[in-house]
């Protein structure tokens, strides 16, 4: 009796592991139609109030500065009310109208003091003539006693 040992090969058992669901992978699923059009619809929205908020940022800045502008010019009022209300008091505009003005009350002498200091720069002696006619017309002048004689050296 011969045994046929011949070997043939088979596949694996098969593994029942259920019903095969006909739906592709989450991974490698394609984007339905109705996600693009709210991803579109969210996106035009956007666009939409993009204009109106920096139209409403841009106006709040401004607002921003014209408070500040207008407190500004309160604090001006103010400063101007009060010097207004010193105007109002007759010592105030008779210390002004000394300081400012050199005014005196009848019967009061004024004096206006000077700093030697002051006048020293004041007498800035006269350039001597460069041209021939300028040094002529010294010369007639200092000669008829117009203008003193120029120091030695002409």
């Amino acid at each position: 009796m011969w045994h046929d040992l011949t070997v043939t090969t088979s596949a694996p058992p098969q593994v029942d592991t259920g019903p095969v669901d006909p739906r592709p992978a989450a991974s490698h699923r394609p984007t339905s139609g109705r996600t693009l059009v709210l991803f579109g619809a969210l996106l035009a929205v956007a666009l939409m109030l993009v204009l109106p908020i920096r139209t409403w940022i841009g106006q709040r800045a401004e607002l921003d500065v014209l408070r500040s502008e207008i407190d500004a010019a309160r604090e001006r009022v103010a400063g101007l009310q009060v010097e207004q209300q010193q105007w109002q008091d007759p010592t105030y505009v008779e210390t002004q109208a000394r300081l400012r003005l050199n005014m005196v009350a009848p019967g009061e002498a004024g004096m206006i003091l000077l700093d030697p200091q002051d006048r020293i720069g004041d007498e800035v002696a006269e350039p001597p003539p460069t041209t021939w006619y300028e040094k002529v017309w010294r010369s007639t002048d200092t000669a008829a006693g117009r203008r003193p004689a120029p120091p030695t050296g002409d």
